[in-house]
């Protein structure tokens, strides 16, 4: 979980500050809104890793995609950016601890827990 948000928050800093830039004259950002949830999962690495692709592409999440493995190859987290929202996904998958952690953030409360909601239903089903 701690690679999860030390991910999220790179690809989240870059993303709103890239945002700020055409924003010069607007205060400063505040605080991003974050959602997080977790399950069980038995499921294999790049099987999972495929399924979250193709539905993070689905739901618009295509800016700045990338796929992280940790130093021993044996979980990694998908991150990437909303194409039309200033929001952020992060997935992250460990087989040994069989889990599946989902992040979601962004500076608008409303589309950041709209998101993460569509998030949660469409990777993890009715749990």
């Amino acid at each position: 979980m701690r690679h999860l948000l030390q991910s999220f928050a790179g690809s989240l800093s870059a993303g709103l500050d890239a945002g700020l830039e055409a924003d010069r004259h607007e205060p400063a950002a505040q605080a991003p809104f974050v959602y997080t949830t977790a399950i069980s999962s038995n499921a294999g690495l790049v099987r999972s890793l495929a399924g979250i692709t193709l539905i993070a592409r689905e739901m618009g999440f295509e800016r700045e995609a990338e796929t992280l493995y940790s130093t021993d190859a044996l979980s990694a987290t998908y991150h990437a950016q909303h194409n039309q929202s200033r929001v952020a996904l992060a997935v992250e998958v460990c087989p040994p601890r069989q889990t599946v952690s989902v992040a979601v953030s962004g500076s608008d409360n409303e589309e950041t827990y709209r998101l993460f909601l569509d998030a949660d239903a469409r990777l993890f089903g009715n749990c």
